[in-house]
Formats: structure tokens, C-alpha cells, sequence
């Protein structure tokens, strides 16, 4: 239901908002949230990092462990991809 992935979301935020401040590597984190009913994919984050080890050292980091796996106790599918641009 809307409510729920609504909280989830929230939660997500606050707790990427968190990571933002004890995580120097993160430049930026924003999160989205798809309003369109029926599709797979309910929440979005698109993260900036200066480099590829940066992003390694955040992937590792025990915090963003913490919240990758809540993120997994409440959702079902995800696709993560990383680019460079």
C-alpha cells in the first residue's frame, strides 16, 4: 500500500541522511520515490562520489551495511548500478 512504501521511504531518507554525516566520501545523496502504482521499483538513490574508491569505501562502510540491510528486511527487488559520468 501507498502508506507503507511512503514510511519506508521516509526511513530511508533519514537514515541516508545519516550516512551523509558520518560518511565523508558521500558528496551528495538524493532519494526518490516512484508514485506510480504497480511498478517493481518503489525508491531511488542517486549518490555522487569523487572517485571509484570512495564509492568502494562507502559500499564497505559497517553504517551503510546497517542500513543495506534493513533496506533488504523491507524490500523485494532492487537494481544498483554505477556509472561515471
Amino acid at each position: 500500500d501507498m502508506a507503507a512504501h511512503r514510511n519506508v521511504v521516509e526511513e530511508f531518507w533519514r537514515r541516508t541522511e545519516h550516512l551523509k554525516t558520518i560518511i565523508p566520501e558521500i558528496v551528495d545523496a538524493q532519494i526518490g520515490y516512484n508514485y506510480n502504482d504497480g511498478d517493481v521499483f518503489n525508491i531511488c538513490i542517486d549518490s555522487i562520489f569523487r572517485s571509484r574508491e570512495d564509492l568502494e569505501t562507502y559500499i564497505q562502510h559497517p553504517e551503510h551495511l546497517k542500513v543495506r540491510e534493513w533496506l533488504n528486511s523491507v524490500t523485494y527487488d532492487k537494481a544498483v548500478f554505477d556509472y561515471i559520468y
